[in-house]
């Protein structure tokens, strides 16, 4: 019984070890693209300096990350039609084996203008204001 326990017990402890890695794994992951895509959907509603506002955004939201890896790399991109953000981190795996392990999140969010979207709309269908009952 104690040699079996003695062969068992590190093969355990050792799965669980890398269970709980693959766990911290997927939650960076899952963390990271949350955060890509709040901070790219905030940034999106904001009518000017984007880009600055984005980066205040990505570091609140990181602020509250419970796992890392260590420290991660942005990109921000900032047009008139769209806002990507991109984030990158170093795993353990990466620093063993190269950039093909490490952690990669990227989301991209279309502009929202809800005031020259609705214009747009009624210069498409051509409707008239006091279509709706709308005075001015």
């Amino acid at each position: 019984m104690v040699v079996e326990a003695a062969v068992v017990l590190p093969m355990v402890s050792v799965l669980l070890v890398l269970l709980a890695y693959l766990c911290s794994y997927l939650y960076q992951g899952c963390f990271m693209a949350q955060a890509a895509y709040v901070a790219a959907f905030r940034g999106s509603r904001q009518e000017s300096g984007r880009e600055g506002y984005v980066q205040a955004q990505l570091d609140e939201i990181l602020e509250g990350e419970v796992l890392s890896f260590g420290e991660e790399r942005r990109e921000v991109v900032t047009g008139m039609l769209s806002v990507s953000v991109s984030l990158q981190k170093n795993t353990p795996l990466s620093r063993l084996w190269g950039d093909g392990y490490s952690l990669l999140a990227s989301q991209k969010s279309t502009v929202r203008n809800p005031v020259a979207y609705i214009r747009g709309i009624r210069a498409l269908t051509g409707s008239e204001q006091e279509d709706w009952g709308w005075r001015q």
